[in-house]
C-alpha cells in the first residue's frame, strides 16, 4: 500500500472550513429524534481510500477474488464513485436472551460535497461467520491497514455504496459488537432475525422522509448475505414480512438453512470437516439459548467439555479453537454416545431445537428472492439450498430465482471462502437488476 496520510473526516484536499462545516452536519453523537441510530463514530472515505483497502484483500491469479469483484462493480457503476460515510451506530434491540439492550453495527452511505441529497435504496448486508468479536463490522479501524484483510465484507460494502450509491446497514449481531459480555447466538434464527430487523427499521427511520442531511430512502429495501449472513438473510426476510415491512428483494447465498438435516449430517459425518471451529461456536450458542437441551456435561466428552466453553468466547482465534478440536477434524468425536443418539432421534429435544432454527420450513416467501449456492461448497453443502428450494417449490413460491453456481476452485483454503467474492458480485448485480 502506498504511503499517505490517513484521511479522517473527509480525506480530501479541501479547505478546513469545508471540512468543519460538513463534518458538523454529518457527525452525530446524540440519539436521533426520528427513531433512528445513535452515532458513535463517524469517518468518511474517498475512492482512493477504498482502493487501498481492496489492495489488502486476498488476491489470487487463478480465482475470482476481491480485486476482480472491485473491477466488475466499477464497470457496472451507476453514477459513482461517490464519497462514502462510515458510521458506527447503536440501536435499541434485544440481547442474546431477549432482554432490551443497545446493539451495534455500521451505517454506510454515499454522499456529495455539494450537499445534494442522494435518493438511495437501503440494503441490510448481513455478515458471515466470525469467530472473533474484534472483527465484527463496527470494529473496523481506519488506522490499522494490516487488519483490513479481516474486514472483507465491510470493504465490499464500501465498494457497493460508492459505485452503486446504496445506503447499507451491517448489524454486528448479539454478542459481537459493543455487548462483549453476551454470547453470540450462532445460527439461532429468532435472535439473529430480531437484531437484524430492528436495525433495518432504525435504518429506514434514519433516512426516510428527508430526515437525513445527505441521503433519502427511495422506498426500496433489500437484505443480502453469505454463509451465516445467508442464514440471517433468510430468517430476517420472514421476520420483516411478519412485521409488514415491504421488501424489494432478498439475496440468500450459501447459508446453513437446513440445520436439522444437511448440517446435522455434516456434524455426524465420519469425514473430516475443513473448519471445525464452527461446531464449538454453535454449541456454545445453543447451550446459552437452550441450557436444558444442550448440557455440556451430557453433550461433550473431555477434554472438549472443558475446552469448548473455555476457548469459544470470541477472544480466541480460529487456530486456537480448531486446535482444541479432534486432530482428525471429525466433528462428532467431541460428543458423548448418548448425545449422538439424541441427535439421530427426531423426537429428541436437541433435534427439535435444531429443526426450530431451520429457516425455510412452514413458510413461503412473499418477497422476491435470489437463492444462490455454490455447487461444491465444502463447508455449507448445497443440500441446504436443495432443502429450501424443495420446500419453497412445493409450497408454490413463484418469485424465487434459483442459482446453482458451477464449482469454484479452492484458492483461499476452503471452497466456501473462495466462492464468497463471486457470490457477493452475483448478489449485488441481482439487486442492481431489481432497481432497473
Amino acid at each position: 500500500m502506498k504511503n499517505k496520510t490517513v484521511r479522517i473526516i473527509f480525506g480530501l484536499s479541501i479547505s478546513l472550513f469545508i471540512i468543519v462545516l460538513i463534518a458538523s452536519c454529518c457527525k452525530t453523537t446524540e440519539p436521533t429524534s426520528n427513531g433512528g441510530f445513535t452515532v458513535v463514530e463517524h469517518y468518511e472515505l474517498d475512492i482512493e481510500d477504498i482502493m487501498d483497502q481492496v489492495q489488502e484483500l486476498p488476491d489470487d491469479p487463478d480465482g475470482f477474488d476481491y480485486h476482480d469483484l472491485y473491477y466488475e462493480i466499477s464497470q457496472n457503476a451507476t453514477g459513482g464513485p461517490h464519497l462514502v460515510s462510515h458510521e458506527v451506530v447503536k440501536y435499541a434491540s434485544k440481547d442474546d436472551q431477549g432482554n432490551d439492550i443497545e446493539l451495534s453495527g455500521l451505517f454506510i452511505y454515499p454522499f456529495k460535497l455539494d450537499g445534494e441529497i442522494l435518493e438511495t435504496p437501503l440494503v441490510s448486508y448481513n455478515h458471515g461467520t466470525e469467530l472473533l468479536k474484534k472483527y465484527a463490522p463496527s470494529k473496523w479501524d481506519l488506522f490499522d491497514p494490516a487488519e483490513y484483510k479481516n474486514f472483507e465484507e465491510v470493504v465490499v460494502a464500501y465498494v457497493l455504496a460508492s459505485f452503486f450509491g446504496w445506503s447499507i446497514v451491517m448489524p454486528d449481531y448479539q454478542g459481537m459488537g459493543y455487548d462483549l459480555n453476551e454470547t453470540h447466538p450462532y445460527c439461532i434464527r429468532e435472535k439473529l432475525s430480531t437484531a437484524t430487523a430492528d436495525m433495518v427499521e432504525k435504518g429506514i427511520n434514519m433516512i426516510k422522509d428527508n430526515n437525513h442531511d445527505f441521503v433519502n430512502w427511495d422506498g426500496h429495501l433489500f437484505v443480502y448475505g453469505y454463509s451465516e449472513g445467508g442464514f440471517v438473510t433468510m430468517a430476517v426476510t420472514q421476520e420483516l414480512e411478519d412485521r409488514d415491512i415491504p421488501l424489494t428483494g432478498s439475496v440468500c447465498m450459501d447459508g446453513p438453512y437446513d440445520l436439522s438435516g444437511t448440517m446435522l449430517d455434516v456434524i455426524l459425518s465420519d469425514d473430516p470437516f475443513p473448519v471445525p471451529y464452527f461446531l464449538p461456536l454453535m454449541l456454545v450458542g445453543y447451550h446459552t439459548e437452550y441450557p436444558n437441551a444442550f448440557v455440556y456435561d451430557q453433550m461433550l466428552k473431555e477434554p472438549y467439555r472443558t475446552d469448548i466453553p473455555k476457548y469459544t468466547t470470541g477472544f480466541y482465534d480460529e487456530d486456537v479453537v480448531n486446535g482444541i478440536m479432534p486432530a482428525s477434524h471429525i466433528l462428532k468425536e467431541v460428543f458423548e454416545d448418548a448425545f449422538i443418539d439424541s441427535l439421530n432421534d427426531s423426537t429428541s429435544v436437541a433435534w427439535q431445537k435444531l429443526y426450530e432454527n431451520d429457516t425455510y420450513p412452514n413458510w413461503i416467501p412473499e418477497t422476491t428472492m435470489l437463492l444462490w449456492h455454490c455447487q461444491n461448497d465444502d463447508c455449507v453443502p448445497i443440500g441446504n439450498y436443495e432443502a429450501a428450494k424443495a420446500a419453497f417449490t412445493q409450497g408454490g413460491a413463484q418469485n424465487i430465482t434459483y442459482v446453482e453456481f458451477p464449482p469454484v476452485p479452492n484458492w483461499a483454503g476452503t471452497v466456501h471462502v473462495s466462492a464468497a467474492p463471486i457470490a457477493f458480485l452475483e448478489g449485488a448485480l441481482w439487486i442492481k437488476q431489481q432497481l432497473e
